[in-house]
């Protein structure tokens, strides 16, 4: 492969995450399968782990997975090309090679062992199946929007109409496909906007009606699998049970059973205590502010430091409020007093899409102060009539993004303002935000390695709540996709960021430091933010 320059090179996309929330959930709580197999071809180990999140798992369709919690599952049901480590670099997976001479022709090699679980090959024309599936109007989708960079796909990565398959898209043999983009492309933006691309079987699926296939029970339940683990139960609201697949390409599991757990985020930590919940994902399940210092106190489990990756942000209609009216929001909320007093000091406030500590991030771009005066100023010239109400939708779960839409309700009252909080489970929230059916929308936003973020911002885009649309950033997002030199990238997001910073469609709240925990009778495996799943096949727990 092609040696590019530039020490932001190795940095790489998330991109789709989107999807979505870092953290909000179901308060359904469910019972622990009890420990009582051999597991993983040795009697010291227990045959179950068991997961705690606090997010609510949406449906799993492998090619329409849209929160956070549901992408984690597709990703170890439906193994991706590639997957990011703690360090941010990706790591080989589905993928056995990943080659290009000119930036322009991608080829990738797929594992030579992968097989689904019904015995027959993962192969190229299964690849193919699915970006076909993908880049169709008629399929229900997350569809192929971070990759309309590849040659035959329109500006929304779809297929132009009469066309039935994607032209990039090059069968070289049963394990070989090439990837061909419109123009030269970073590489790394490549590999990262394929990273929540998940192939399906079509010897199973090409039969069946494209405008209906969402319905079928296969996306519903998927019975044929590649990953380390394959489906036993569903119920998103409470629990999601998974098996080892025994002939696993990668080595078969060393552990029978793998079983997310959905509770509050409160009883996280008391189950962590009682051994019930052997590990926390920290991006859906993070142990609550206030109990970070009792859970390190804890004898039965070892935590890890957190970091400020993620971040919580509130999206704002732009069909409800103007210019005017989104900055003197801003203004209006003390967000030092959310990071203070509810968070204990443990979180930042950012402005924009970016963390501190990601590479992109814009230091010149100054943060909205809290100022009540300078909101009311803003409101009066917006027009805006104070009488109306505003529609404030929360999901819950998370105990301080719940605590903090009080006290943000409480400073747009103190303007003003009359907001009205409406509470909803997390996959109603996440509908609620698709229709732009709010006026204000709480979110959790998982760190995105690369900077692309045109699936939030973009106009039309997946993730774009807000109904945002401003045709300087939308080129611009195109040019930062396809810009190989990394320098020329920063120059394009900074302005991307400096745009956003004044439009506001969107404002970042706090970057809060999630942690993670493990029952010591965990031999391998621990909570993590990126990768925690990579070697889950290798995992093992103590009877």
């Amino acid at each position: 492969m092609k040696k590019l320059k530039g020490k932001f090179l190795t940095l790489l996309s998330i991109a789709l995450l989107l999807f979505l929330s870092a953290c909000s959930g179901s308060n359904n709580a469910s019972s622990t399968p009890k420990e009582n197999g051999k597991g993983g071809g040795s009697a010291q180990y227990g045959d179950t782990i068991v997961v705690g999140v606090s997010n609510a798992i949406g449906a799993i369709n492998p090619i329409n997975t849209r929160d956070l919690g549901a992408i984690t599952l597709a990703n170890i049901l439906f193994d991706p090309f590639f997957e990011p480590d703690e360090n941010m670099k990706f790591q080989n997976k589905l993928a056995e090679s990943f080659e290009t001479k000119d930036n322009q022709a991608f080829t990738i090699k797929i594992n030579s062992k992968a097989n689904w679980t019904d015995g027959k090959p993962v192969t190229s024309e299964d690849v193919k199946f699915t970006f076909d599936l993908l880049a169709n109007p008629a399929v229900q989708s997350s569809g192929l929007k971070t990759l309309n960079v590849i040659d035959g796909l329109d500006e929304n990565g779809q297929l132009p109409k009469g066309e039935k398959s994607v032209k990039g898209i090059e069968v070289v043999d049963d394990k070989t496909f090439v990837i061909h983009t419109k123009k030269p492309t970073d590489p790394n933006y490549l590999k990262g906007s394929l990273i929540n691309f998940r192939a399906v079987p079509s010897h199973i699926l090409k039969d069946k009606d494209p405008a209906t296939l969402h319905q079928d029970p296969f996306m519903l339940k998927p019975t044929v699998s590649n990953g380390a683990y394959s489906l036993v139960n569903f119920s998103g609201e409470s629990s999601v049970e998974l098996k080892a697949n025994p002939n696993y390409y990668r080595g078969a599991p060393k552990t029978a059973k793998l079983f997310f757990k959905v509770v509050p985020q409160a009883n996280i930590t008391a189950q962590l205590q009682t051994g019930e919940i052997h590990i926390n994902y920290p991006s859906t399940g993070a142990i609550a502010i206030q109990d970070i210092e009792k859970v390190k106190n804890m004898a039965n489990v070892t935590t890890n430091d957190p970091k400020g990756y993620d971040w919580q942000e509130i999206y704002m209609n732009t069909k409800t409020f103007d210019q005017k009216m989104r900055q003197a929001i801003a203004y209006a909320i003390n967000r030092p007093q959310l990071v203070e007093k509810l968070l204990k000091g443990k979180a930042e406030i950012i402005d924009g899409p970016y963390t501190k500590i990601h590479p992109y991030f814009d230091k010149n771009i100054k943060n909205y102060q809290y100022d009540p005066e300078k909101a009311k100023k803003l409101i009066a010239e917006s027009g805006w009539d104070k009488s109306k109400p505003i529609r404030v939708n929360v999901p819950i779960g998370n105990q301080v993004r719940e605590q903090s839409a009080v006290i943000i309700a409480e400073n747009l009252k103190a303007v003003g303002l009359n907001v009205q909080v409406q509470k909803y489970d997390f996959p109603t929230h996440m509908q609620k935000g698709a229709k732009h059916d709010f006026d204000i929308m709480f979110l959790g936003i998982p760190y995105q390695i690369d900077p692309d973020v045109s699936t939030f911002y973009a106009t039309g885009a997946t993730y774009n709540f807000a109904d945002y649309s401003n045709p300087e950033l939308d080129n611009l997002l195109t040019q930062g996709k396809s810009e190989p030199d990394p320098e020329k990238r920063r120059v394009i997001y900074d302005k991307v960021q400096e745009i956003l910073h004044e439009d506001l469609p969107t404002l970042s709240l706090y970057s809060d430091f999630l942690m993670g925990a493990v029952n010591k009778k965990v031999k391998v495996g621990q909570p993590k933010q990126f990768g925690m799943f990579y070697n889950v096949n290798e995992w093992q727990i103590e009877k």
